[in-house]
């Protein structure tokens, strides 16, 4: 990467690829998990020290291993420029617009690296962490009487009025939620049982 960020690279795939898992992916995770935790801004909530360090370990050990580095990419210079851009306080990005979209965005930013790390047989504790926070933002919109900014916003507002705040009920409806989860993931026991606090 050149020193004013320009990636040059005849592997555009691979790239497209790292650039939405771990840039996208990380993105969304500190948008839900920031705002879960009170904070405005990306840049906010990496000043959080625990939830920056969650969002570093995810991309390094859960996210990393499902990339090809493409050609002219160094993916750990990658992560830590991504960091960096995170961190950057002049970058006023905020949480709640970073949380939009959310049931377009996860299949593509988190729940294909699930998939993947599912079929290499490796853990996917902390990538369910961001999954699960998407819900509880849509579940604590609703309470509220609002809408989350969503091409489902009707459809999530209503799963999210007739959330009970417990497992058994409230992760079936999410599930039901077809171009969201894919049938490979919603019959998965270590996904399903994986996913915190719901």
């Amino acid at each position: 990467m050149g020193k004013c960020g320009v990636i040059v690279t005849d592997d555009v795939g691979a790239y497209d690829r790292a650039k939405l898992r771990l840039l996208n992916g990380a993105h969304s995770s500190l948008a839900y998990l920031g705002l879960l935790a009170g904070h405005e801004t990306v840049a906010g909530a990496m000043e959080d020290v625990d939830l920056a360090a969650f969002v570093g370990t995810l991309m390094k050990r859960d996210i990393l291993p499902t990339l090809k580095a493409p050609r002219g990419l160094d993916l750990n210079v990658y992560i830590q420029a991504i960091l960096e851009r995170f961190r950057n306080p002049a970058i006023r990005t905020p949480c709640r617009r970073s949380a939009w979209d959310g049931s377009q965005k996860l299949p593509f930013r988190l729940l294909g690296t699930i998939h993947d790390n599912l079929q290499a047989g490796r853990p996917i504790d902390r990538l369910c962490v961001p999954v699960a926070a998407w819900m509880h933002f849509v579940r604590r919109k609703a309470a509220d009487g609002e809408q989350v900014v969503d091409p489902l916003a009707k459809q999530l507002f209503d799963i999210g009025k007739h959330c009970q705040n417990r497992a058994a009920t409230d992760l079936p409806m999410f599930l039901a939620l077809e171009h969201v989860f894919p049938p490979s993931l919603v019959s998965n026991e270590i996904f399903t049982s994986g996913l915190p606090g719901l």
